[in-house]
């Protein structure tokens, strides 16, 4: 099937996903990037925060969250099931 044989909310929706997607990632990693900046300068305030944000990474355990992913990954998987069984 030929891109030009899509419907035209199809193409739209593609568009849309794509121009969405690539958004977000450029604003997520603008704003990582600006963390890294903020918290590599020398000073006695940025340090405090530095070793803040080390102890909270840290005392992140994966086991607290691991019903939320289970969660999120079933309903990804069904989500995956109804657009495949939609077509």
């Amino acid at each position: 099937m030929s891109i030009l044989d899509r419907d035209l909310f199809e193409l739209w929706r593609l568009l849309l996903g794509v121009l969405c997607g690539t958004y977000a990632a450029v604003v997520t990693a603008r704003s990582l990037w600006g963390w890294v900046v903020y918290l590599s300068v020398p000073g006695r305030h940025t340090t405090v925060m530095r070793n803040y944000v080390l102890v909270s990474l840290l005392r992140l355990r994966p086991g607290r969250f691991a019903g939320e992913l289970l969660q999120i990954s079933g309903l990804c998987v069904i989500l995956l099931l109804l657009l495949r069984f939609h077509a």
